[in-house]
């Protein structure tokens, strides 16, 4: 376009993704010009906007330049109707060059005008599938080939601008619906292939949040359904995505996001669920190789709650004085073989998951809290550790056994303790008061070793989700638990032994090591910490994580020189695989796995148990703070477990009547160590934020508490 453009020019100029047309009024430096556009408006673009001139109008008269743009306007529509771009195309298919718009305008139109040439290029701008604009203001024909690819282009992008429409306009309706007629509406448009595409995009924005890898779609899918609905939606962010899932009525408000995020399925396919009720309904015969040790007395110690049970406890005293301990393991092996069905959705799974809410199994309950399970009076595979002590309490030798047992009794840990504590007389009693004998010695053995003990409170919070709303009730279970020692023990050294014989037998396995601390967990800088939580959490920072290996080594923490994971075959996918090593030497028979194998298996696994460990602490996590929510204003006690900031008042704190470690706002100025009151002032579960400030009572409480 020309620069000399002045006022009374009849102008086309762009505006970015349009076209107007405007008479130019006057003109604004070099680079400017002062535009009267269509529909009234003042505008001004830059010279090099100018797309077109077509004559001239009168600059000085606003009335008169609007009758002109008007007419112009009405002239360019009619001309353009009458383009018919494809009949144009085939003439033009037979140059071998580009033409420009006048060439094509003539070959149109058999007339060549500023208005003829500007209606065939606005036809053009529209109907881009036949010729290609090139920078010199020329148009090519395209080939027929390229021609029917981009009407497939245009007719699959068509398609897919309908079916937006489509999924957007039936949201809006479903929103727009009673909410107790959306679940309904929902079951049915989620029919919708693409409809369904856009709920899950939003399902894992809500899951994932910032994020998430495509969160600039789920945001204008959003913003579509927004426009779609004539309203926004609550929230920030994802938490927008997952307030519209629960207007849409497919989640509830305690939706649990983590077992989304990490596609942990709460139901086992129906495949896996009739195959375990064959199994279930199947009876169990023994092996011949098994050693029956159903007639001898042992007890199993778990939470009130805890159906599958995998371990129980035997001890008798053997003729020298010294002691023969028995750790039962169930042996799921012997119901499951490798690679069926059940098999591969318990690798798929890895571990059982213990929510606030319920557990999810990674066996179907018919198998886990039933055949496989150590249930008392019920005859059961097992895999048994046999330690041998003498009257010294020295370990003299150790055993691997395939056994039959039969549980003489079920006992939960408040029992238990009960028991060891005084409370009773009976055989019960002086065999758990043996058995506690044993773990003490041998706590106090690994002790000698180096091993280091957390006794660090832990939070039971359980959920009654039949109640409106839902009922939380947090307990705070003791550390120092006779009964949950004991247990832990002794399912270390039997995770030890069985460790050692992998090792003395050339088993692959895998292995659970440790590597010591880069310092000390006894200078100086740990030991000016105050005795109990303090310090253990100074300690635990110095601590570096476990580790795998094929390789039998150290474990720090644990002071042992060799350990494996083998006592809950049940629960978690890399302990049966290491039972199945086991069953498989000791019946004589090929080792299901090779070291290899079995790395590629628990590479696998592994992964699924972080995500399940992550979403266990989630998930309680967004309970307690539920609770706290619920109780929010109560004062409650803490710990200080380390100043943060000390000149901001900031502090870390371990809360006693939840066993939760938090920051806190100081009020008053405290040191590691002390107890202090906090109470909740900001809870937000779904948000995952806890806002807690020290309390401090009003005076007179203070001088009524020193009375």
């Amino acid at each position: 376009m020309s620069t000399e453009i002045e006022a009374g020019a009849l102008i086309e100029f762009s505006t970015g993704n349009d076209h107007r047309l405007g008479v130019v009024t006057d003109t604004l430096g070099k680079k400017k010009l002062i535009v009267l556009s269509e529909g009234g408006d003042e505008m001004r673009p830059a010279r090099n906007d100018v797309t077109f001139e077509l004559g001239r109008a009168p600059a000085d008269d606003t009335h008169r330049a609007g009758q002109k743009l008007k007419s112009t306007a009405e002239a360019l529509a009619e001309l353009k109707g009458e383009v018919d771009v494809a009949m144009l195309w085939e003439f033009a298919r037979e140059f071998d060059e580009a033409q420009g718009p006048g060439a094509l305008a003539e070959l149109m139109f058999a007339e060549d005008s500023p208005n003829h040439r500007l209606a065939l290029v606005r036809a053009l701008r529209e109907d881009s599938l036949y010729f290609k604009a090139k920078r010199d203001g020329t148009y090519e024909a395209r080939d027929a080939s390229q021609v029917e690819q981009l009407r497939e282009q245009v007719e699959a992008e068509a398609r897919k601008e309908a079916e937006r429409a489509l999924v957007f306009d039936k949201l809006a309706d479903v929103l727009k619906a009673p909410a107790e007629d959306r679940p309904a509406m929902m079951q049915e448009a989620m029919r919708i292939d693409p409809l369904r595409d856009t709920i899950f995009l939003l399902q894992d924005f809500a899951a994932h949040g910032e994020d998430f890898t495509h969160r600039a779609r789920a945001d204008e899918a959003l913003d579509e359904l927004a426009k779609a609905a004539g309203r926004g939606f609550s929230g920030h962010n994802h938490l927008k995505a997952f307030n519209l899932m629960r207007e849409l009525g497919l989640w509830d408000e305690h939706y649990n996001l983590a077992l989304h995020r990490f596609r942990i399925d709460e139901a086992l396919p129906e495949a896996v669920v009739a195959e375990a009720q064959r199994l279930a309904d199947t009876p169990f015969e023994p092996e011949s190789w098994r050693v029956d040790l159903s007639d001898r007395f042992c007890l199993t110690i778990d939470d009130a709650s805890t159906r599958d049970i995998d371990d129980a406890l035997a001890i008798n005293p053997t003729e020298d004085g010294g002691w023969e301990l028995d750790v039962h393991i169930a042996d799921p092996s012997a119901i499951v073989p490798p690679d069926s069905l059940l098999d591969k959705e318990a690798r798929r799974r890895a571990t059982s998951v213990y929510l606030p809410t319920g557990a999810i199994p990674m066996f179907p309950l018919q198998l886990s809290e039933d055949r496989m399970s150590l249930v008392e009076g019920e005859l059961r595979p097992a895999i048994t550790t046999r330690v041998i002590f003498n009257a010294e309490l020295e370990l003299v030798d150790t055993q691997v056994i395939p056994s039959l047992v039969r549980v003489k009794r079920r006992l939960t840990y408040d029992e238990a303790d009960a028991l060891l504590t005084g409370e009773g007389n009976d055989h019960v009693s002086q065999v758990l008061t043996n058995l506690q004998h044993i773990a003490s010695e041998r706590y106090a053995w690994r002790a000698d070793q180096g091993a280091t003990n957390f006794e660090i409170p832990e939070a039971k919070i359980v959920v009654d989700t039949k109640a409106d709303p839902p009922e939380v009730q947090v307990e705070t279970l003791p550390s120092d638990s006779p009964s949950r020692q004991l247990v832990s023990e002794l399912m270390v050294l039997c995770n030890e032994h069985i460790g050692r014989f992998c090792e003395r037998n050339e088993i692959p396995t895998i292995y659970r090591i440790q590597e010591s601390p880069d310092l000390p967990l006894d200078d100086a800088e740990i030991l000016a910490v105050p005795e109990g939580l303090p310090r253990t959490f100074a300690t635990l920072r110095r601590m570096k994580r476990g580790d795998l290996s094929t390789r039998p080594d150290s474990h720090f923490g644990l002071g042992l020189h060799t350990y494996v994971q083998a006592s809950s075959p049940i629960r978690r996918y890399s302990d049966l695989i290491c039972q199945r090593q086991l069953k498989a030497h000791l019946s004589g028979e090929p080792l299901p796995y090779n070291a290899e194998e079995m790395l590629q298996v628990l590479a696998a696994v592994e992964s699924s148990i972080r995500e399940a460990s992550l979403a266990e602490r989630e998930t309680k996590r967004y309970w307690l703070f539920e609770h706290l929510k619920a109780t929010r204003g109560e004062v409650m006690h803490a710990i200080v477990l380390e100043i943060k900031d000390e000149r901001a008042g900031r502090a870390s704190v371990f809360v006693e009547e939840c066993a939760y470690r938090s920051n806190c706002s100081l009020k008053q100025k405290a040191a590691v160590g002390d107890r202090i009151e906090v109470v909740a002032d900001r809870v937000d579960a779904r948000g995952d934020r806890l806002s807690l400030r020290q309390h401090i009572p009003p005076v007179e409480s203070q001088e009524a508490s020193a009375d």
